[in-house]
């Protein structure tokens, strides 16, 4: 099952998901210089125009080979993005999400509004049985926004998984407390 973008795009009032675009590349460059994105994304570190511009074409990419979609989160009704969404095919049903937001959008709940937008629309999708969120045990901010969205951790809590490169302990959550299932 091949994913796309919604139409309209996702909006409610105050976060809008839609897919990035080159009038993006100003929250690309000040993803690149937090601390922390570019280690646990695929945001380019150190920034340049044609690394930037690149990355944005991976976005699309993503939805044009199956793998799944990325959504810029943008305030509404602005429209300027703050921060990013990813929803990536793992197999048999499962998808994964992850999220990040700007520094300067931070602590005002945008990240939560956006990954309950698209969770709200991933399970009504024809394909998508289950969803997961795998979240550093230290990000507590991160950790919250998954809890929010109905994410609970699962009992066997902690595995490797690699983030952006490189090997990272990770609490493996699920939507509504469902193990993924693995008889589909």
């Amino acid at each position: 099952m091949v994913l796309d973008y919604p139409d309209p795009p996702l909006d409610d009032g105050v976060v809008r998901l839609r897919p990035w675009t080159n009038g993006d590349l100003d929250t690309v460059v000040e993803a690149s210089r937090d601390p922390y994105i570019p280690k646990v994304t695929s945001v380019p570190a150190p920034y340049t125009k044609g690394a930037g511009m690149r990355w944005i074409e991976r976005q699309d990419a993503r939805r044009t080979g199956g793998a799944g979609l990325s959504f810029a989160i943008a305030l509404s009704p602005s429209d300027a993005s703050v921060g990013g969404l990813v929803i990536i095919h793992r197999g048999q049903g499962l998808y994964g999400l992850g999220y990040w937001v700007l520094r300067s959008a931070r602590g005002r709940g945008v990240a939560s509004r956006a990954v309950g937008l698209v969770v709200r629309w991933a399970v009504s999708q024809p394909g998508v049985a289950d969803l997961e969120a795998l979240v550093e045990p230290w990000n507590e901010a991160s950790r919250r926004v998954a809890e929010r969205a109905g994410f609970v951790a699962e009992s066997t809590a902690r595995v490797e998984t690699s983030v952006s490169g490189r090997r990272a302990e990770v609490i493996r959550y699920v939507l509504g407390g469902q193990s993924p299932r693995m008889d589909s």
